[in-house]
């Protein structure tokens, strides 16, 4: 322990004279604890009661009468010499020097409390002058504060740990180090997503970035969970039949994705695969009827989806939960390189509100607990999610962006989202004012209202799209008020590819291949 019985002789000499420093809470705070021995301690609490008395200067004598009435300090006070003890400390004693006897006796009384507790306290103070750092480390002390102190060991255990508690979830950078890497990175296709279906859409939020969220939301039967196909097929399948051209044509990338259904069974899915790749209407699925070519046509999806089963991968989860859906993708992802995810949508379920009984968790803490989870698999697994919620009545009011307020169960949910979009069918009077904008008439409109990785949001995508075929043509773009952004594609980057060696060949034979069988030519 450190003891500088100078430093609290000329605390009490100081405080004899000026007892009003005591008074200046403001600067200066002591207790009985600031002293080390019973006789300190007695001869403090008398100075402090003289002083709330309303002393202006206190005398040995006075400090004597004060401790009369209590015969243990009495005793202590006349066995330690204290009427000498007090006359001598105030003679030798300068009050002007109170501040820093004061800031000193705390900084000793700090390291004190530290020592006490197992702390090293070598680095701000050496009591054996003989230790050959001790004039270096005891001139720095004088400068120190108690703050200085604290936040020098607060630092210390920070850094410990950090050492022993920090996960894959805790990172750190250093900017200098990491600036050369960023730069060099400029221009690399690998750090733009690989194209979803639509043009403009795939260039607002940048395709399928991994690492990134989106949440595409939507009333009933606006197509929620047949975008979330076809942007799955878009990445899965490397072509598709042109019904106008009447042949198969390079459409898409040859990506891994895993598609999380929830309510839909997996011959759901798969009708809808199937007509995104012939073009066939799904609704004839279940009467049959077709010709010779459109026989062929299923006949040839039905080759290409065992060629590249691989490549879309298919899980029903109808009860989820947030640990469940981590668990399952974590396993799923381990030995299945995807490029991304789609989990059919966010909903409160008997399950989940079953994961947080007893928690008192509101619907919408639920909801975004969930958008946080998918967020923190994309990141950890380097996986593009794509997710989509339902929306409430807000979202029929569309004089203005449809955004987080017109989500059901909370605006919340899209606070961990990279991209936040809302699709609609255009009202009447939507169409009317952009009717001199397309040829054809748009039958759904998205409108952006979040983007983390890009210039485009606040804007409105007008689109066509064949839910019956799942493929989606965007038409134009227009801001906020209606207007028509017409450099769109000045900077359009979306003709990025990602074909491994021999592959874009392979692709590319294999659709000569499909044309030859159409045409009746032998292969």
């Amino acid at each position: 322990m450190i003891v500088d019985k100078r430093i609290t002789q000329q605390i009490f000499g100081c405080l004899l004279k000026h007892p009003q420093y005591l008074g200046e809470s403001d600067k200066y705070c002591l207790t009985p604890n600031d002293f080390q021995s019973r006789f300190e301690k007695f001869l403090f609490s008398a100075i402090w009661e003289l002083y709330s008395q309303g002393a202006k200067k206190i005398s040995a004598f006075d400090v004597e009468n004060c401790l009369s009435t209590n015969e243990s300090a009495k005793a202590c006070f006349e066995n330690s010499n204290g009427i000498e003890y007090l006359q001598d400390v105030e003679e030798f004693s300068n009050e002007e020097n109170f501040p820093y006897y004061y800031n000193k006796l705390k900084k000793f009384n700090m390291l004190n409390a530290y020592q006490k507790i197992g702390v090293d306290i070598s680095d701000f103070y050496i009591e054996d002058t003989f230790d050959p750092r001790a004039q270096e480390v005891n001139e720095k002390f004088e400068r120190l504060t108690t703050a200085d102190i604290s936040n020098a060991i607060r630092k210390k255990l920070a850094r410990i740990e950090g050492e022993y508690s920090k996960t894959e979830e805790v990172q750190t950078w250093d900017i200098g180090e990491e600036i050369d890497n960023v730069i060099d990175s400029f221009g690399n296709p690998e750090f733009i997503g690989l194209p979803v279906q639509g043009k403009i859409y795939s260039q607002v939020i940048n395709g399928a970035e991994r690492g990134a969220l989106t949440i595409r939301s939507g009333g009933s039967g606006t197509g929620k969970t047949r975008s979330a196909v076809s942007d799955a097929c878009y990445l899965a399948f490397p072509f598709r039949y042109n019904d106008k051209t009447c042949e198969w044509e390079q459409v898409g990338s040859s990506e891994k994705i895993l598609f999380i259904m929830t309510e839909q069974k997996p011959e759901q899915i798969i009708r809808m695969v199937i007509a995104y790749l012939t073009g066939i209407n799904e609704s004839r699925f279940k009467y049959g009827g077709f010709s010779e070519e459109e026989k062929l046509l299923i006949e040839q999806a039905r080759e290409i989806i065992k060629e590249y089963k691989d490549n879309f991968h298919m899980i029903r989860i109808p009860n989820p939960t947030i640990d469940l859906i981590k668990s399952v993708v974590r396993e799923e992802l381990l030995n299945y390189d995807a490029l991304a995810v789609f989990y059919d949508y966010i909903f409160i379920g008997p399950a989940l509100l079953g994961e947080f009984r007893g928690f008192n968790i509101r619907n919408d803490e639920a909801l975004l607990m969930f958008a946080t989870a998918l967020k923190d698999l994309a990141i950890e697994l380097n996986v593009a999610v794509f997710t989509s919620t339902q929306v409430n009545a807000n979202a029929d009011n569309n004089t203005t962006i449809r955004n987080e307020a017109s989500l059901a169960g909370g605006r919340s949910t899209i606070n961990k989202a990279d991209n936040g979009v809302i699709m609609a069918r255009p009202t009447k009077e939507e169409l009317e004012l952009i009717q001199n904008l397309a040829t054809i008439e748009p039958n759904l409109v998205t409108d952006v209202f979040k983007v983390r990785s890009g210039q485009w949001t606040q804007v409105r995508i007008w689109s066509y799209f064949d839910m019956g075929t799942m493929r989606r043509q965007d038409l134009f773009i227009t801001n906020s008020q209606m207007e028509p952004i017409d450099d769109f594609f000045r900077d359009y980057a979306f003709d990025v590819e990602s074909w491994e060696e021999g592959q874009k060949q392979e692709v590319t034979d294999y659709i000569n291949k499909l044309n030859k069988e159409l045409k009746g030519e032998s292969t």
